[in-house]
């Protein structure tokens, strides 16, 4: 009898990607409900010819396995009748933990880069021939979305360290991009982050393997039976990149592995941040068996992920719109870094949305100093999460005079629509906005562009 697998959350991105690689992975009938709101997952599950039901506890009543968005509690309608009916019920994290057991499990984590590290691999082991089941947190044109089911070796799997969701994973192999604090609304410190990465990095088996950058002072804590690769642009990498040219939003380098020069890499992505992403890939890819000829061909055709400096359009004037989910201080830095090196001539305007109380509240004074790549500042209303049940009194009024303070232009406009007004008063063709932020702030980019 062919098992149906009901999911509660289905439009997510992670839950989307379960979805359709369960039907091949399990052999099951799969069914999903979620809320009205139009989510870009939309067209994926429609692709995938997976139906969207609205909310009803009926719809768990023939199902054998409920898999929940973490978002979710068991006060449900869905999941409170699923466990009413003795249906098993597994979260997000749970339930891909499952998945990644039933082949040979690679896991992408870190606080920034992930998404973006993950896709690379996946492009790059589909051009191999390996062909990997694959779940990534965005929209990958490059890999056919967010989701592959693969019917090789491999289940290659963005992986999140989030209320330690990760440990729900026993990797062969592990990538770690790089380890800071954040999620400040279950994490206390940087110390209880890294205790999380060290934990996961001991359930790598000494059969497998560990890929770390180079250059972050944090790895050291990580201790395991498994061989460790290093990446990074430092002499002491194990695979490095040297003689960078950038040229607009692309480029150049030569790769080294372990001092031996092995090929030129040509990137199609802006930054210094993507060349890390682009050796953590060589690094695994070597490891697993990939030619390294291969590999560089493999990346050269990687062209991005929705949401990673995406270019939403211009406007009647000629400004550039593009759009990034940078919203951790550090990633905020990359991201204008890269845009700077991209467009040296245009007058970057960085439109910020804060993500939760928590994260801005605890990173502040970090997030001030985050923008000084920008031209010009403007901080929108903080974007609330519902998880969050504390009271907070920051506000992006704060953070917006913390800015001007670093010597920055910078203003608090706190809707999306007067944010868009703003804008088209005052763009200039020789302007590049850029969107920046975990929430809805992209709609600002959709509103102007022509």
């Amino acid at each position: 009898m062919t098992l149906h697998i009901h999911f509660v959350g289905i439009k997510g991105t992670g839950m989307s990607a379960l979805a359709q690689i369960s039907a091949q992975i399990e052999g099951a009938n799969i069914s999903g409900s979620d809320v009205e709101e139009s989510f870009y997952t939309d067209s994926v599950l429609k692709r995938a010819q997976i139906p969207v039901l609205s909310f009803s506890p009926k719809n768990v009543e023939n199902a054998d396995l409920v898999v929940t968005s973490a978002a979710y509690t068991n006060l449900h309608p869905e999941i409170s009748r699923a466990m009413e009916l003795n249906i098993p019920v597994l979260t997000y994290p749970q339930y891909l933990g499952r998945l990644l057991s039933k082949k040979r499990g690679i896991s992408v984590t870190g606080t920034h880069g992930k998404t973006t590290t993950t896709a690379m691999m996946g492009l790059v082991m589909l051009q191999a021939g390996l062909d990997p089941t694959i779940v990534v947190g965005s929209d990958v044109p490059s890999i056919g979305g967010n989701a592959h089911s693969g019917k090789g070796e491999f289940f290659l799997a963005e992986s999140c360290e989030y209320r330690r969701h990760f440990l729900n994973y026993s990797p062969e192999h592990l990538v770690i991009t790089n380890i800071e604090f954040d999620h400040p609304d279950y994490f206390n410190d940087l110390d209880d982050v890294i205790a999380a990465f060290a934990e996961l990095a001991k359930k790598v088996p000494a059969h497998g393997h560990i890929y770390v950058w180079d250059e972050d002072p944090n790895r050291k804590s990580l201790l395991s039976d498994a061989p460790i690769t290093t990446f990074g642009l430092s002499e002491s990498a194990d695979v490095r990149a040297t003689e960078i040219v950038f040229q607009d939003e692309r480029s150049s380098m030569k790769i080294m592995l372990k001092g031996e020069y092995v090929g030129d890499l040509n990137l199609h992505v802006a930054g210094r941040h993507n060349i890390i992403n682009a050796l953590a890939t060589i690094a695994l890819c070597y490891e697993i068996g990939i030619p390294i000829q291969a590999i560089l061909f493999g990346l050269g055709l990687f062209n991005g992920t929705k949401r990673r400096f995406e270019h939403i359009g211009s406007n009647k004037n000629g400004a550039l719109i593009v759009d990034d989910y940078a919203h951790h201080p550090t990633e905020i830095r990359t991201t204008l870094e890269g845009a700077r090196l991209s467009f040296p001539d245009r007058r970057i305007r960085a439109i910020f949305q804060p993500h939760t109380f928590s994260r801005t509240e605890k990173l502040l004074l970090e997030f001030s100093q985050s923008f000084q790549g920008a031209d010009e500042v403007v901080v929108a209303d903080i974007f609330a999460s519902a998880r969050e049940q504390e009271h907070y009194t920051v506000s992006s009024l704060n953070l917006a005079d913390l800015i001007l303070k670093q010597g920055i232009q910078a203003r608090y406009i706190g809707t999306l629509e007067d944010i868009g007004v703003y804008l088209n008063d005052t763009l200039a063709p020789e302007d590049l906005v850029l969107t920046l932020g975990a929430g809805d702030i992209y709609k600002v980019g959709l509103g102007i562009v022509s």
